[in-house]
């Protein structure tokens, strides 16, 4: 076995140089927009979104006519969702700078989301607990809890070197910045994490800039994560492999637990 390097940079300083890069890959992903207005439709009130980075996610189900509140402890990753909210009516849209997992809102809402992958942010289960505790107390009797896994397997098939490989070419649109985006992934096994470093390389007219960006994500299993949901006050679920609501299988590249409070 070889060993590696634990040095991470994990903080809010790592989201902020990340924000505006995440937004420019991302801006375009809608493939799990049709699940959350799906089940939407079958809830009572409004919307909260756990997680909610750029505004991806909750601009859709704004503009299908929900209410939504949006909460991030990101100010850089808040700052790109005011942006792309600003179109549409102030009084459908609400966004909060908070660590979820101590939220304490007065409202209740008919479905909370965490999505495409946020809750592996929570490095260890008192952070898991809390986060699930946070999305129980806010929803309304026999509302809804979301939340968009990785497959059980999704840590066998990722690289475990720790070498860079180049993953998307980014255009700025405003400034004209082409980016150039590595990533490399180190897997630790008895943790059940996983290392991902960003390397971006930026070149203007001004000249090039390279910087490297590092988090660890905490990968759950689905029996775990059925666990977690007992111990925080869930007492039913449906599993999907995939946002057209397939069943969850071997096969299936998505992992999708939908709660009921």
């Amino acid at each position: 076995m070889t060993n590696k390097s634990q040095t991470v940079h994990d903080s809010p300083a790592a989201y902020a140089a990340l924000a505006h890069f995440y937004d420019l890959q991302h801006a375009t992903y809608t493939p799990d927009a049709a699940l959350y207005t799906h089940f939407a439709a079958q809830c009572q009130g409004d919307i909260l979104e756990i997680g909610s980075g750029t505004g991806r996610v909750m601009t859709p189900l704004v503009e299908s006519g929900y209410r939504v509140v949006g909460v991030d402890e990101s100010p850089e990753m808040l700052q790109f969702a005011r942006a792309r909210l600003a179109h549409l009516p102030a009084e459908r849209w609400r966004l909060i700078e908070a660590d979820a997992r101590g939220l304490d809102l007065p409202d209740r809402f008919g479905m909370a989301l965490i999505a495409l992958n946020t809750f592996l942010h929570n490095l260890t289960r008192d952070d898991q607990v809390a986060m699930l505790a946070a999305a129980r107390r806010h929803l309304l009797p026999g509302g809804l809890l979301i939340v968009d896994l990785p497959p059980n397997d999704e840590l066998a098939y990722q690289p475990d070197d720790g070498e860079y490989e180049f993953e998307a070419t980014l255009v700025d649109p405003i400034t004209n910045a082409v980016i150039d985006k590595f990533v490399s992934s180190e897997i630790f096994w008895a943790e059940q994490t996983q290392v991902l470093s960003y390397r971006l390389d930026e070149k203007t007219l001004a000249g090039a800039h390279s910087q490297t960006v590092s988090f660890r994500l905490r990968h759950v299993f689905r029996y775990e994560m059925e666990l977690l949901l007992l111990n925080t006050g869930f007492r039913q679920w449906q599993w999907y492999g995939d946002y057209d609501l397939s069943a969850y299988t071997e096969d299936s590249p998505r992992m999708i637990a939908v709660a009921t409070a």
